[in-house]
């Protein structure tokens, strides 16, 4: 086999579909050979990145949610809400509540961010693994028909 069979055989190692003889096999070709031990690493590591972003993203948008929530249960501002209060004050509320939604649309506009980043990562993996599935489907449809010659093994 040559390197670029083994670009193949690592893209099926990253995907969780290599036999245990494939991956014996793949390992030891990886430990004498840099550049597919260099591409090897590589998969990995954007296999890694993908798994991480995707937690980030979640992990974040969760963690917003429910300070959203925490800070709208706050039983202390509905009853300074609902008590007569002078008109300054109302006015210092409105201000501040108009800072805080502006400070929201930033925060929207950050995640938004997040999420095109995520997204652009996204699709660029995508089309990577569409090219290893055309190169896999290539490298199938280019093998011989195997024949079995011998008695079956019984068990």
């Amino acid at each position: 086999m040559n390197c670029d069979d083994i670009k193949l055989i690592i893209s099926e190692y990253i995907d969780n579909e290599l036999t245990k003889e494939k991956e014996a096999f793949l390992f030891t070709h990886l430990s004498s050979c840099t550049d597919c031990r260099e591409e090897f690493k590589m998969q990995n590591s954007i296999r890694y990145e993908m798994e991480i972003n995707q937690k980030e993203v979640s992990e974040q948008f969760e963690r917003r949610v429910f300070e959203s929530i925490q800070k709208q249960e706050q039983p202390l501002i509905k009853s300074w809400i609902t008590k007569s209060t002078p008109a300054y004050i109302n006015y210092a509320l409105g201000f501040v509540i108009i800072i805080i939604s502006l400070f929201s649309f930033l925060q929207l506009g950050s995640l938004k961010d997040d999420l095109k980043g995520f997204q652009e990562k996204y699709e660029a993996a995508f089309e990577k693994i569409q090219f290893q599935t055309q190169q896999i489907n290539l490298m199938m449809n280019s093998m011989p028909a195997v024949q079995i010659i011998g008695n079956p093994v019984k068990m």
